[in-house]
């Protein structure tokens, strides 16, 4: 992933409108490019920041920004892990209903 791209990505990330793929290409990115570790920061700022220095409300931005990539790299592995759960229920379905459709031509026949 490019800045450029890492950069058009990051109201959808605020937003957790990423699909699973997209995440995990956007993570790394951010694991590796202190850039855009700078810009994600300034975004988020602005769109969590400052309607709470609007309320009065206390934050600490850099633990709350840390606390929201590591639910994004949870919720990343949990989709990840369900993403492979389904396939496998798939390919049981479909064994089921093979041995089902042999079973019935074996006896029918």
């Amino acid at each position: 992933m490019d800045h450029k791209t890492f950069e058009k990505l990051i109201p959808d990330f605020l937003d957790d409108y990423l699909d699973n793929e997209t995440l995990r290409r956007f993570l790394q990115h951010y694991a590796s490019c202190p850039d855009c570790r700078e810009e994600l920061s300034i975004q988020y700022l602005i769109k969590a920041g400052l309607p709470r220095l609007e309320t009065g409300d206390s934050f600490n931005l850099e633990k709350d920004l840390a606390a929201r990539i590591e639910e994004a790299k949870t919720a990343c592995d949990h989709r990840k892990h369900l993403s492979r759960t389904a396939a496998y229920m798939e390919v049981l379905a479909i064994a089921v209903v093979l041995t089902i459709v042999i079973l019935i031509i074996h006896y029918v026949l």
